[in-house]
C-alpha cells in the first residue's frame, strides 16, 4: 500500500497515493501519483482500480498496452516535436492506460477498443463525468497511429462521431464595431499591440508570445511569423510552428504605426530599467524584459475582453474574427488562407470563416431584390 495523507493551508487533510511504473527506455523510475482524496478508503480505492487498470504485479510485462505504448512514445521522440510528444503522452496516460493499460496490446480487439471510447464518453472526464467527443476522437487517432506503428491491425474500428455544435465548437466572433470598441478602450494597453495582431493578423496565442523584433520589418511592413512560444506538461518550449503556420504576413500602414509606437514604449521601459533588463527580443514581455508566459496572455485578454464591455470571446477566436471580418470585405480566401497560416483552404472557409447577422441580412436584401418587387411575391399580398 502506497496512500499517505497531507495537509491543506487552510488545515484540512487530503490523501494521495503512488504505484510503480515499468522503467523508462533508459531504466530510469517512473510513478503514477493521484492525490486530493477527501479520505484513506477513497484513496484506497483508487490505488486498486489504478493497479487494476495498469496491470498490478505484471505491469512491466513485454506486450502490456502500458509497456507498449511506452516504447512507442520513446521512439517518437526522434521524429516528433515536443509539444505534440508532450500531447501524446498526456492522452495516453489519462485516457488509455488507466483503463486498458494492464490488457496486452496484441490481443486488443475492437470490442476492447469501442468499450474504451463508450467508457470515456459516459464517465472519462472530470468527477467522473462525460469526455467531450472531440477529445475521445484525439484518443482514437493518436491510439491507432501508435498501433499502426507497432504493427498491430485491429480491424473494424470505428470513429466516434463529432460533435453536432453549430458553431463548430468555436466560442464567438465580434463584429467590425465590437472589435472597434474594444481597441477605442484599450488605447493604452501595453498589450495593445498584440490585441491588434490577433484581431487584425489572427496571431496565435504562441506566436504572440514568441514574437521577437528581428521577425518584424516595420520598414517594409513584414512581420515574420516562423516562432512561437508554447506550453507542454514539462513546461515551456520555443520551437518552429508545424508546417503552413510558418508564415510572412503583411502590414499596412495603420499597423505599422501601432507597432512603432510600442517599440517606443519598450525602448523607454528598456532606459528605465537599466541593467536589470534582459533582453531577449520579444515584442511582448514584461518591464524587465523577460517573456510572458503563454497563458498570461489567455489571461489578460478575458480581462481586457470584460472591461471594455464586449463579449468575452476566447483569444483564438480573434482569429475567426479576422477571418469573417476579411470575407466580409472580399478578401480572396486564397489570401486569408495563407495570411491565417492555414494547410488547408476548407479550415478557412468551414471553420473560421463565420456568417455575422449583417452579412446575413444583406445576402437576404440581395435575393429579394433578384425575385423583383416583393409586392408581386410576398404571401401577405395574395
Amino acid at each position: 500500500m502506497a496512500v499517505y495523507d497531507y495537509r491543506l493551508a487552510n488545515g484540512q487533510t487530503r490523501w494521495f497515493f503512488i504505484i510503480d511504473l515499468p522503467p523508462d527506455a533508459n531504466g530510469r523510475r517512473r510513478q503514477h501519483k493521484r492525490q486530493g482524496f477527501p479520505n484513506q478508503a477513497a484513496a484506497l480505492k483508487a490505488e486498486q482500480e489504478a493497479r487494476a487498470a495498469y496491470g498490478g504485479a505484471d505491469l512491466g510485462a513485454d506486450g502490456s498496452v502500458a509497456a507498449e505504448l511506452e516504447s512507442w512514445l520513446n521512439e517518437r521522440e526522434l521524429d516528433v516535436q515536443e509539444t505534440t510528444l508532450s500531447n501524446y503522452r498526456d492522452v495516453i496516460r489519462c485516457y488509455v492506460v488507466p483503463h486498458i493499460g494492464g490488457r496486452q496490446l496484441y490481443a486488443l480487439d475492437k470490442r476492447v477498443i469501442h468499450e474504451l471510447y463508450k467508457k470515456l464518453l459516459k464517465c472519462g472526464g472530470k468527477n467522473d463525468g462525460p469526455l467531450s467527443p472531440t477529445t475521445v476522437r484525439i484518443v482514437h487517432r493518436i491510439l491507432m497511429k501508435a498501433l499502426g506503428d507497432l504493427g498491430v491491425n485491429v480491424e473494424g474500428v470505428r470513429q466516434p462521431r463529432q460533435a453536432e455544435k453549430e458553431t463548430m465548437g468555436r466560442k464567438g466572433v465580434w463584429t467590425p464595431a465590437q472589435s472597434a470598441k474594444f481597441l477605442k478602450y484599450h488605447a493604452d494597453h501595453r498589450l495593445r499591440a498584440a490585441w491588434v495582431l490577433a484581431i487584425v493578423v489572427g496571431a496565435r496565442r504562441g506566436e504572440l508570445a514568441g514574437l521577437k523584433w528581428p521577425r518584424v520589418d516595420l520598414d517594409r511592413g513584414v512581420l515574420l511569423l516562423h516562432w512561437q512560444r508554447t506550453t507542454t506538461s514539462n513546461g515551456v518550449v520555443e520551437k518552429a510552428p508545424k508546417g503552413k503556420s510558418k508564415r510572412a504576413v503583411a502590414l499596412g500602414p495603420a499597423l505599422v504605426a501601432e507597432l512603432r509606437a510600442h517599440q517606443e514604449r519598450q525602448d523607454v521601459e528598456k532606459a528605465d530599467a537599466g541593467v536589470l533588463y534582459h533582453d531577449g527580443g520579444y515584442l511582448f514581455c514584461r518591464e524587465d524584459g523577460e517573456p510572458y508566459y503563454p497563458k498570461y496572455f489567455t489571461d489578460q485578454w478575458a480581462k481586457a475582453c470584460a472591461d471594455a464591455g464586449v463579449p468575452v470571446i476566447a483569444l483564438h477566436d480573434a482569429r475567426h474574427t479576422s477571418a469573417t471580418t476579411g470575407a466580409d470585405a472580399g478578401v480572396p480566401e486564397h489570401v486569408m488562407q495563407r495570411r491565417l497560416g492555414h494547410a488547408d483552404s476548407r479550415t478557412t472557409r468551414e471553420v473560421y470563416t463565420h456568417v455575422l447577422p449583417e452579412s446575413e441580412r444583406k445576402a437576404a436584401e440581395l435575393m429579394e431584390a433578384v425575385l423583383g418587387d416583393a409586392a408581386t411575391w410576398s404571401p401577405k399580398d395574395r
